[in-house]
C-alpha cells in the first residue's frame, strides 16, 4: 500500500512563476549577475501582485524584524548603498511570496521546477558535447566581469577559466546549482519513503542525484552525503533496514570524501579554490571580531578597508560569514534561531544536528546568504498543514 499525494487545488501557473523568480534571483548568470536590476524589480513587483491576488497570512518572524532593523541601522551608520536596497527587495519579496504559500505546496512546486531545470541542463550538456550547440561568451567586461559561455541562458563555463566539465545550469557557478538541488532534496525527503507516491518519482529522484553528481561541486557532495546519512539515521529509530543503510551510507560517504578527486583535490594545499575560500573564512572571521555588533556595512568603504587590511579574497565566498561581517552577529543569531523554528514547523526528516550542518555547508560555500534561496529556510509560510493542500489516499500503484 502506498500513500498517493495529489493537490486538492492544483498548483497554478502563478505558483510556478513565483518559484522561478525566486531561483532567477538567486545566483543565476544571465538574470542575476548580468541583469540584476530588471530581475530584482520583476521579483518585487510580482511579489506585491502575488500578495494582492492570494489569500495570505503574514506570520510573525524574529528574523524579519531583526534583519529589517539591521538594514535601518546600516543605513543610519553607513549611509545609502544599492546592495542595501537589494537586501530590502529580497527580504520583502521573499516574505510576501512565502506568506501566500502552504509549505507543502511550496516544497512540491520547488521540486517540480528544480527537476525541470535538471532535465534542461542535462539536455543542453548533451547537445554541447555532441557538437549540436555552441555556447558563446556573454557579459565580458560588463561591470568588470569576465563573462560566461552561455547558450539559452545556460552557462557552460566562465570567461576567465574557459569551458568547464562541471554542470552550471543557469547559475554562475556549479556551487550555486548544487544549493538549489540539495535544497529541493532536503525539503522533499519524504519522497525517499516507499509509501509516498508522486508521478515518475524514481526518475525524478535519480535525475536530482545525477545532476548533483554532475555539478562536481565539493560542497554539493558534502551536503548530499550529510543529508543521506542523516535521513537514514532519522529513519533508523523504527527500522532495522534503515540502521543498516545508515551504516552503509556512512561508509560510502567516508569513501567519497577520502578517495573522490572532487573532494580530495579541493582540500589540497595547492588548490587555488581552497586557498581562496580558506582565506575568506579567516579574513571574514577577523572582520567579525573587529566589528561584531552591527558589522562593517553592506559593501561600504568601512568594510572595504577591513577587507584590504586582512587581504580578503575578492569572491568573499563564505556567505554566512560575509553577511555577519556586514550586518553583525545579531543577523547570524536571528538566522539560526529562525532556522531552528522553521525546522520544527516543517517536520524535515533529518536529525536537527545534520540539518544544521547541511545548511551551514550551503551557507558557507557561496556569497548568497541574502538571496531568496537562503531566505526560504528562515521565513514563515502561510501555513504548514497537510490536510489543506494535500489529500492522502491509499493506492496499490
Amino acid at each position: 500500500m502506498k500513500i498517493k499525494i495529489r493537490s486538492e487545488n492544483n498548483i497554478v501557473l502563478l505558483d510556478y512563476i513565483a518559484l522561478i523568480l525566486i531561483l532567477l534571483s538567486s545566483g543565476t548568470a544571465y538574470f542575476y549577475l548580468y541583469h540584476a536590476g530588471v530581475t530584482l524589480l520583476t521579483l518585487f513587483v510580482f511579489s506585491i501582485l502575488f500578495v494582492a491576488k492570494s489569500r495570505h497570512r503574514f506570520n510573525k518572524n524574529v528574523f524579519v524584524v531583526v534583519y529589517g532593523l539591521l538594514i535601518l541601522i546600516n543605513y543610519l551608520m553607513f549611509s545609502y548603498d544599492m546592495n542595501l536596497v537589494g537586501d530590502i527587495i529580497f527580504l520583502t519579496s521573499t516574505y510576501f511570496i512565502l506568506s501566500c504559500f502552504n509549505y507543502n505546496t511550496f516544497r512540491r512546486c520547488f521540486f517540480d521546477v528544480t527537476i525541470a531545470l535538471g532535465f534542461l541542463s542535462i539536455t543542453f550538456e548533451i547537445l554541447y558535447l555532441t557538437g549540436i550547440i555552441t555556447p558563446v561568451l556573454y557579459g565580458d567586461n560588463v561591470t568588470g566581469l569576465f563573462g560566461h559561455y552561455m547558450y539559452a541562458f545556460h552557462a557552460f563555463g566562465g570567461g576567465l577559466w574557459g569551458m568547464s566539465t562541471q554542470l552550471y545550469g543557469i547559475f554562475w557557478e556549479p556551487g550555486i546549482y548544487q544549493m538549489v538541488l540539495n535544497l529541493a532534496l532536503i525539503l522533499n525527503l519524504d519522497l525517499l519513503d516507499n509509501k509516498v507516491y508522486v508521478p515518475f518519482k524514481k526518475l525524478k529522484l535519480l535525475t536530482l542525484l545525477l545532476v548533483i553528481v554532475l555539478t562536481r561541486s565539493t560542497t554539493g557532495y558534502l551536503v548530499l552525503g550529510t543529508v543521506i546519512v542523516g535521513y537514514f539515521l532519522y529513519k533508523s529509530a523504527n527500522s532495522k533496514m534503515s540502521k543498516l543503510l545508515a551504516v552503509v551510507s556512512m561508509i560510502v560517504f567516508w569513501a567519497v570524501i577520502t578517495y573522490s578527486s572532487v573532494v580530495a583535490d579541493k582540500f589540497s594545499e595547492d588548490n587555488a579554490s581552497f586557498l581562496a575560500r580558506s582565506n575568506d573564512w579567516i579574513a571574514l572571521s577577523q572582520a567579525i571580531y573587529e566589528k561584531p555588533f552591527f558589522g562593517s556595512g553592506v559593501n561600504m568603504a568601512v568594510f572595504d578597508k577591513i577587507a584590504q587590511k586582512y587581504d580578503m579574497h575578492g569572491s568573499k565566498s563564505a556567505g554566512l560569514l560575509l553577511q555577519t561581517a556586514e550586518m553583525g552577529v545579531f543577523w547570524l543569531l536571528a538566522f539560526y534561531y529562525s532556522l531552528r523554528k522553521e525546522f520544527k514547523k516543517r517536520n524535515i526528516r533529518l536529525p536537527m544536528f545534520f540539518f544544521f550542518i547541511a545548511i551551514t555547508f550551503l551557507g558557507m560555500g557561496e556569497p548568497l546568504a541574502y538571496s531568496p534561496l537562503m531566505l526560504i529556510l528562515v521565513l514563515p509560510f502561510k501555513d504548514y498543514k497537510n490536510d489543506k493542500n494535500f489529500i492522502y489516499s491509499y493506492s496499490n500503484i
